[in-house]
């Protein structure tokens, strides 16, 4: 069948490619800053690739291994598929392969095996700030949702999603999709998304490592099941002493993550399916100041607030109770139906230098959402629809906020014949906001959304798939955003100066698959209206930017020489422009921004992994983090030449040793009921201890992953 998308499709890539071949692309007045972004050495960049490209597509392995084209399911639509079936973009990585990476944390995980950025928060490892698609580190991670287990992480407020609060040691799959994913979560995907969900094993395992900077971790699994349930749980322990200097309080940047999980399947019937699941945690932080330049140079881990010294360190601690209830009946074979509650209640206490208690900083937080969907299975066709409704309020200094959600979707996959398929979707959503202020008369906002999503893949060999999708999408600001601030931060009134951004997408990409390797590759083009970005210079205002263009290309691949030697890389060229600046551009010194790169976006990201099997009881992992240097975050103008955000790199070791004994016997004898298997853990973060940091302008750096740090471990599974 034909191939139909919207008029300008063609016109778009032939100006994403023309921006590679054409000098004057890059030379205009629209792209001031040639000199340090040259055609050539994008040309250099691209020739590379290209011959990259070709020697993977005809290399063949000489010696056995392992079939990497094993079926990988993907479920981002709750419509599984085949990965290399998918007509959308994704990243899929099971449970082996987690475990195999040598990760200690789900964020260590992304950070150096997939294409998402992420970077510390204002000094916060455990709540990062996360860029897709050149979304900017600033606010990218606001416009792409991340859910566990179907259950949305993304905040209400301007905090990003708390991922180190989630036991690596649980997880059973992620699943990362890009450019798609707004017809089934709606607000907020506009760069794609990213599910992670757990496991539902019985296995019992416990973990305990150990290192410098009084790093500690101790985790736990366990489980049991019968003829008609599962129950599960798990457990975290994670924390450090810091790896700044001490403040004038004798206290250090340390951190310490606690959190338990249980989840109970219950089976009635053999055609339905009651769950509920338990989520505690509780974080709290100490954060580094921000430096100067001078200061950062000298020594990374200093006290010094800018230029007035040593200061207390801010803290922050955050409780939350996390409830999901739900149950899946089937119908008929046909015909299934599911519906699931969830409910938070948050509580965020800060306490910065001037305070002495973090009661007066104090923050409430609950939010409550309901997901229904119907799944009807007729020959080729297989539609999904559903009711979606969220609802989250804050309350602080006696002042509530709140924000509401109802979405609608249809989303479906047809099977045009054997080798092709299409998929159709589209989202209505309606967003409401409130805010109550005594004695002030409470105020509302109301806004509306309608998205749609048209994809096709086709498999042209064994090995060869094309796919091709036109998404669109939408981000509605979060409740800090949407209300303007006093100097004590107490909402006042809505902002009259921001509204929702929307964005089209369109991505292009193809699957080979063989024996020893397994390819992807996606070209994107974005196109997105109203960005939120928050004025810097003093101003503080959270507004929008006109327009903006994202384009570029994303490649993963795998490559198994043999059963002991594989090789990973991931890599991202994104381009992020700024097409207009917006009403508020007077705000800033560079008057007209039309041209501009977004700060914050890194031209290059790559992520390297060599997996080596030197016995059967034995394996290394070596991974390479680099992304290239990017304007810093407040740097609008394009000027702060010689002073930018510097390239992020860090070079990962790690070892293990599994034996595997019988209960009673040989290393093990002294304990009757001792562990099936035993891993010893060694692992080096940041092995030559590069000095990393998020910029947010010339003289202001908040220090990142800036020491080598070590840990040893072992991990029992009974």
């Amino acid at each position: 069948m034909g191939f139909m998308i919207l008029p300008h499709y063609l016109k778009e890539w032939v100006f994403f490619i023309s921006s590679f071949l054409h000098q004057e692309c890059f030379h205009s007045r629209e792209f001031p800053r040639q000199h340090l972004f040259s055609n050539k050495e994008t040309l250099m960049h691209l020739y590379y690739l290209v011959l990259s490209l070709i020697m993977i597509l005809f290399s063949t392995s000489t010696t056995l291994a392992k079939d990497l084209m094993d079926p990988v399911v993907v479920t981002a639509t709750k419509i599984k598929l085949k990965d290399t079936k998918a007509p959308y973009a994704s990243e899929i990585y099971y449970r082996k392969e987690i475990e195999k990476s040598g990760a200690r944390t789900v964020i260590d995980f992304l950070n150096q095996n997939t294409s998402v950025v992420i970077m510390s928060n204002s000094g916060n490892r455990h709540e990062p700030k996360i860029d897709m698609r050149g979304f900017g580190i600033t606010e990218g991670y606001k416009n792409l949702v991340i859910t566990l287990n179907g259950r949305r992480l993304n905040t209400i407020e301007s905090n990003p999603q708390a991922l180190g609060t989630i036991p690596i040691n649980n997880i059973d799959r992620i699943e990362i999709t890009k450019g798609s994913g707004s017809i089934m979560f709606g607000d907020g995907a506009q760069a794609g998304t990213i599910q992670l969900y757990t496991r539902d094993t019985t296995e019992t395992t416990l973990e305990a490592s150990a290192g410098n900077y009084g790093q500690q971790t101790q985790a736990f699994t366990t489980g049991r099941s019968g003829d008609k349930y599962i129950i599960t749980a798990s457990g975290l322990h994670n924390g450090n002493t810091g790896f700044s200097d001490d403040d004038p309080y004798g206290d250090s940047t340390n951190a310490d993550v606690r959190s338990i999980q249980t989840k109970l399947r219950y089976f009635p019937t053999e055609s339905s399916e009651i769950f509920f699941e338990k989520d505690l945690s509780t974080l709290a932080n100490r954060f580094p100041w921000v430096l100067t330049r001078e200061t950062w140079d000298q020594n990374p881990g200093s006290n010094y607030k800018s230029t007035v010294g040593p200061k207390k360190y801010t803290r922050i601690h955050t409780d939350r109770d996390n409830t999901i209830i739900g149950g899946i009946i089937d119908f008929t074979s046909n015909l299934k139906f599911s519906l699931n509650y969830a409910h938070q209640y948050k509580i965020v206490n800060a306490e910065d230098e001037g305070s002495t208690t973090s009661a007066s900083n104090n923050r409430r937080y609950k939010r409550s959402a309901f997901d229904t969907s119907l799944d009807y299975t007729k020959g080729r066709f297989r539609i999904i629809s559903g009711v979606q409704t969220f609802f989250g309020e804050m309350i602080q200094h006696g002042i509530t906020i709140g924000k509401q959600n109802m979405g609608v979707y249809f989303e479906s996959i047809i099977d045009i014949n054997d080798t092709t398929k299409l998929s159709l979707g589209t989202r209505g959503e309606w967003v409401s906001y409130a805010m109550d202020n005594p004695p002030e008369k409470p105020t509302e906002k109301d806004y509306s959304f309608g998205v749609y999503d048209i994809g096709i893949n086709k498999s042209l060999n064994d090995h060869l798939s094309i796919f091709s999708n036109f998404n669109t999408s939408f981000l509605s600001p979060d409740i800090d955003r949407f209300a303007e601030w006093n100097p004590a931060f107490t909402a006042k009134t809505f902002n009259p100066w921001i509204s929702p951004s929307t964005s089209q997408n369109i991505n292009l990409g193809l699957n080979y698959v063989k024996l020893e390797n397994k390819l992807k590759l996606t070209l994107f083009n974005i196109f997105a209206k109203k960005e939120l970005y928050l004025i810097p210079h003093n101003a503080f205002i959270n507004t929008n930017l006109d327009k903006t263009h994202k384009y570029g290309l994303e490649l993963q691949d795998i490559f198994k020489f043999n059963n002991e030697l594989s090789v990973s890389v991931n890599y991202a060229w994104t381009r992020a422009i700024i097409k207009g600046a917006g009403p508020l551009s007077s705000k800033v010194a560079c008057g007209k921004c039309a041209g501009n790169f977004l700060p914050g976006v890194a031209e290059h990201n790559i992520t390297l992994g060599v997996n080596y099997v030197p016995t059967p009881r034995s394996r290394i992992v070596l991974t390479q983090n680099y992304r290239s240097e990017a304007f810093n975050e407040e740097d609008i103008e394009n000027d702060d030449f010689g002073h930018m955000q510097r390239a992020y790199t860090s070079t990962d070791i790690s070892y293990d040793y599994t034996f595997k004994t019988e209960s009673g016997n040989t290393f093990f004898k002294w304990w009757p009921n001792g562990p099936r298997e035993t891993q010893f853990i060694a692992k080096i973060e940041n092995l030559f201890e590069q000095s990393n940091a998020t910029h947010l302008k010339i003289d202001a750096i908040y220090p990142d992953l800036f020491t080598r740090n070590w840990t040893l471990g072992a991990k029992f599974k009974f």
